[in-house]
């Protein structure tokens, strides 16, 4: 399973109504399941919703049972940058898988598949050749506990999912190449600086995942 299959799905009970969609991912401590949703209401009001109450999960992610008051697990490494234990810089952690816990980075060469156990997560993901390397170095697959980001209650969803995404707030940053939607219709053209707009566009669009890994690791603002 991974990240990208739930950003941007909307949120259905059994009977069919309609809750609201999913902005956010979090994570057992080693990656291994989800452990909660962060969704948006029709009112931007977030809530949270934990993995035992999601049915299923494919065009919409189907829910029942109570959800949470707060969010549990840990943030995804999505959008933070990932190196080898050498230095080399591998690229960007482009989405996530569970089984087994992987991480997906993209880079100059393309998308390349890391175990999570050879991997240290961090503010950045630093790779060892083997866990038994990254073990030897006195390092941990977990990520370290993190102060959560303080968000106003008054910041809309499509915004605090930015924030959520890679840690960092996506509002002003300039995107790198054109992301499309699947009919192949413009949701963000190479250069543009995202605003909340574009932020809404590619929720509606399912591309907030698409457009935080092509965004985040730009340094420029407004």
């Amino acid at each position: 399973m991974q990240i990208s299959a739930f950003i941007g799905k909307p949120v259905l009970t059994r009977t069919g109504e309609h809750l609201g969609y999913v902005t956010a991912v979090r994570f057992a401590r080693d990656f291994s399941r989800v452990s909660c949703l962060v969704c948006a209401d029709g009112e931007e009001e977030e809530f949270f919703l934990p993995a035992r109450a999601i049915l299923s999960a494919g065009d919409a992610v189907f829910a029942g049972g109570q959800r949470f008051a707060s969010a549990a697990g840990v943030e995804s490494p999505v959008g933070r940058a990932a190196y080898l234990s050498t230095g080399e810089a591998l690229g960007t952690v482009a989405d996530l898988e569970t089984e087994p816990p992987s991480l997906i980075v993209r880079g100059a060469r393309g998308d390349i598949r890391i175990p999570v156990a050879q991997a240290a997560v961090g503010e950045s993901v630093v790779v060892y050749p083997s866990e038994k390397q990254r073990r030897a170095a006195g390092t941990s697959a977990r990520p370290a506990k993190r102060s959560p980001v303080k968000i106003s209650p008054s910041v809309p969803a499509a915004e605090q999912a930015a924030v959520r995404l890679g840690g960092a707030d996506l509002l002003g940053r300039t995107v790198k190449r054109n992301v499309f939607d699947d009919g192949g219709n413009p949701v963000a053209r190479a250069g543009e600086r995202i605003t909340t707009e574009t932020l809404r566009r590619a929720r509606l669009k399912n591309r907030l995942l698409t457009l935080a890994v092509n965004t985040l690791t730009d340094p420029e603002r407004t």
